[in-house]
């Protein structure tokens, strides 16, 4: 019986909290600055916000300047994802 309650425990602990398993590896961080949209909304903000919110980017500095300029750290893959988004005026 306390064999399977320990079980029990440790299969909880590897879990986490929130019953989703523990990230393998993540992947490194890397700094960037993004150039946004002369858009309103700007769609490169609003996805770093949303980003930022589920904890993928980290440090997000938003410069005032037009188009904003912003400083973060996220995985490769999401700064070239952020990259991607088309943008209207300003600088590319």
């Amino acid at each position: 019986m306390k064999m399977a309650l320990i079980a029990i425990l440790f299969g909880l602990a590897a879990c986490g909290l929130d019953n989703t398993p523990p990230a393998a590896n993540p992947p490194p961080m890397e700094s960037a600055l993004i150039i946004g949209s002369a858009e309103s909304p700007d769609p490169v903000l609003t996805r770093v916000m949303a980003l930022e919110k589920s904890g993928v980017v980290k440090d997000v500095a938003v410069q005032e300047s037009f188009p904003v300029q912003i400083r973060l750290r996220a995985p490769r893959k999401v700064i070239d994802e952020l990259n991607q988004i088309p943008r209207v005026g300003g600088i590319h």
